[in-house]
């Protein structure tokens, strides 16, 4: 059963962490301990954590805890565990809700569910244009869009790229999305649109299920353009283009290390956290490596971009080497403390996180009771109600300047008064808030957006002339000369809309016209798009289709994109349209029915605020239903007791029976299974050895629909 519960502040106080397990709370909810070793030194705020492993006798939670370990609130999930519990930068808590996990490889397909400040779930996020979410990692940008990945499979044929390997293996790829305000695909890119299959390590790939990119971070950097992270590397990836920029770490590293190891470097990117600083620099957790050779640690790199040079600058070891070989994060707090999340040790009873300073001084860590629970990441966060702001409320205002601060609090805000009606009894506050508007929308392309915002309210002023002044330091404003100031009347509903905005040196000051009052926020112009061709992924050009069933159209954008142009046509010339489509969303596109052995051609062009891109052009043609046996066809030698591969091609979507024949004689059925095009068979000791034996592939639903090898083969 689901449980939510809030202790009380009152009640808080009285407990510590052995009495907090005794509070009411229930008999599967972990139990912590935590180490205080300098409380003047902590970071504000409370530990967000969750159960991300299957223990007997423990429940799957999340949880928020206070320094002495004692819940503020936690809530019992239902069916299986979750990752990435945090706050976003819009004040409200996400977690990933894991749908079912990878065989292939670690996490799984979840869904991204959201929590007001009183945790009650009021929205949830998933993939679009057919993929699924991956639990690893979710961020909410400030401007209201989302930034989620997730997985699909290739079919590749690995038999002669590694001994043992799958004819027909699923070979994982990553795939990127942003999803804007209203969960509209504007940006995809997918790995293997971008790699290349001979750069890869396949010695491993002896499974059906093969696994090569392995996605554990996203991040937006401040220019606009992405961080992914994997095992091994770290990527950064033009939204504009979808071009890999750079590589850092891994095989193909890019960058020169200055001030460390190179070859000890090139390890630091083997993690699950990679994102950039305030002060710009980069911090990364490395999770160390799986043999427990070398101990999960934290580590700032500077970076110079241009010229492909990583300096480290700073770095935090454990005197105990922690086992955190998967999972986990560093995150780097207000006060420059760094909080550590170490994920999973495995049965090392290591800290679940470690909260360190600037110098390196450990002041607080906490663990689970029990070794084999883990949490996936661990973040200091406030409680969302008690992100109240700074607001100043002024009194009977008059025509001039206004400074929205007082001897308790400096909101950062001026505002001059040109001209006003209502009444004389007046009154204006401003409350400035350090997050994220919610659900905010735009009347043109959304901007980047900076986790900030500003509300300015009044009593006795019916209507306002002025203008609001931002201090560029009190802000932390960076490049003022880019940012704008955005208002919208009406908290958390309707459409920002940009003001004429200016920066004045003199008074370092961020300054834009007001003429009504409301929610105000600062931003910037985003990546300047352009429109690129798309990718067409399906169906392979000049391939064939079954033309009993219905063809899916299937492309990915490069760079931004609004949406598409879809044309089939019968002519190369499309002048003999049969669809044309121009406001296509999603794809992919389902082509219900088609003429039987037709060619059609088929194009696509990406549509975004930059126009319409070229066209992609494909074609394919329609056949009947077919199923060909390739191997074995005659004259192959398979040896009793060894694995071989049954092969063939074919169009259909149904399973196939595969049956083993001798004499021209049905002598038994091998297995029915998907239409895949092979099936790995362990050739039976029990068989007669000779030479007039042969495979017969038959369609599950229509038993007319066959084929059978060319000429016999022989079993010894």
């Amino acid at each position: 059963m689901k449980r939510i519960m809030l202790i009380t502040g009152v009640l808080l106080g009285l407990l510590n962490s052995a009495d907090a397990q005794k509070a009411g709370l229930p008999a599967n909810f972990p139990t912590l301990t935590t180490h205080i070793i300098d409380n003047n030194a902590l970071g504000e705020g409370y530990i967000y954590l969750t159960v991300a492993a299957e223990v007997e006798g423990v429940g799957y939670y999340l949880m928020i805890v206070d320094n002495d370990g004692a819940p503020l609130w936690y809530k019992e999930l239902p069916d299986d565990y979750a990752y990435d519990f945090k706050l976003q930068p819009n004040g409200l808590l996400t977690y990933a809700q894991f749908l079912c996990h990878h065989s292939y490889a670690g996490g799984g397909n979840a869904v991204h569910i959201a929590m007001d400040a009183e945790f009650e779930e009021i929205d949830c996020f998933q993939a679009k244009n057919g993929y699924i979410a991956e639990a690893h990692d979710f961020q909410w940008l400030p401007n209201g869009h989302a930034l989620l990945f997730g997985y699909y499979f290739t079919q590749m044929d690995l038999s002669g790229r590694v001994e043992g390997g799958y004819p027909n293996a699923l070979v994982s790829g990553g795939v990127i999305q942003e999803l804007d305000a209203d969960r509209n695909v504007v940006f995809q890119w997918r790995t293997w649109d971008h790699g290349c299959p001979e750069n890869l390590n396949w010695q491993q790939a002896t499974g059906s299920e093969v696994c090569q990119f392995n996605l554990n971070t996203i991040n937006l950097d401040i220019d606009g353009n992405l961080f992914i992270a994997t095992p091994s590397w770290v990527e950064k990836i033009s939204r504009r283009t979808g071009d890999i920029l750079w590589r850092l770490g891994g095989d193909e590293n890019e960058f020169t290390f200055v001030g460390v190891d190179p070859e000890e470097a090139g390890g630091h990117f083997s993690g699950h956290a990679f994102h950039r600083l305030d002060n710009g620099n980069v911090l990364i957790y490395d999770n160390g490596d799986c043999s427990g050779s070398r101990s999960s640690q934290v580590h700032e790199y500077k970076l110079d971009e241009e010229n492909k040079i990583a300096e480290h600058v700073w770095s935090y070891v454990p005197d105990l080497p922690v086992g955190g070989w998967h999972q986990g994060n560093a995150q780097r707090l207000p006060n420059g403390n760094t909080l550590i999340g170490w994920g999973g040790d495995g049965p090392d009873h290591g800290p679940a996180c470690t909260e360190v300073t600037p110098d390196g001084r450990k002041v607080f860590e906490l663990f689970f009771d029990d070794p084999d629970v883990e949490s996936y990441r661990a973040f200091r966060f406030p409680l969302p109600a008690d992100i109240k702001g700074v607001g100043v409320i002024k009194q009977f205002l008059f025509i001039g300047e206004h400074k929205f601060k007082d001897s308790k609090a400096d909101t950062g805000v001026t505002i001059r008064i040109n001209s006003y009606t209502g009444s004389g009894y007046n009154a204006m506050g401003v409350r400035r808030y350090p997050l994220a508007p919610l659900y905010p929308t735009f009347e043109d392309r959304a901007p980047l957006v900076l986790p900030v915002r500003i509300l300015v309210g009044s009593n006795g002023i019916d209507t306002i002339n002025g203008r609001i002044s931002l201090d560029v330091a009190s802000f932390n404003l960076k490049d003022p000369d880019s940012l704008i100031i955005y208002h919208r009347m009406i908290e958390e509903s309707g459409p920002f809309t940009p003001l004429s905005t200016t920066y004045n040196p003199t008074t370092n000051q961020l300054q834009a016209d007001m003429s009504e009052f409301g929610e105000f926020i600062i931003g910037k112009p985003d990546v300047e798009p352009i429109a690129l061709a798309p990718i067409l992924v399906a169906p392979r050009s000049e391939g064939t289709v079954n033309q009993d069933l219905p063809v899916i159209l299937d492309w990915t954008p490069k760079g931004f994109v609004n949406s598409y142009h879809l044309q089939v046509a019968t002519d190369p010339e499309f002048r003999n349209l049969v669809i044309d489509d121009p406001e296509v969303r999603d794809t992919p596109y389902i082509v219900e029915a088609v003429e039987a052995e037709t060619t059609y051609y088929w194009r696509v062009r990406t549509m975004n605020e930059a126009g319409a891109s070229e066209w992609s052009q494909a074609s394919f043609t329609t056949v009947p239903p077919m199923i060909k046996v390739t191997v074995p066809n005659g004259g192959e030698v398979w040896q009793r007791g060894i694995d071989y591969f049954i092969q063939w091609d074919d169009n259909i979507a149904e399973d196939v029976a595969i049956e083993l024949h001798k004499g021209g004689s049905w002598l038994k059925t091998i297995a029915t299974v998907p239409s895949t095009g092979a099936y790995k068979w362990d050739v039976d000791l029990t068989l007669e050895a000779g030479d007039d034996y042969s495979i017969k592939v038959t369609s599950a639903v229509d038993e007319i629909l066959f084929d059978a090898s060319d000429v016999a083969f022989v079993i010894e």
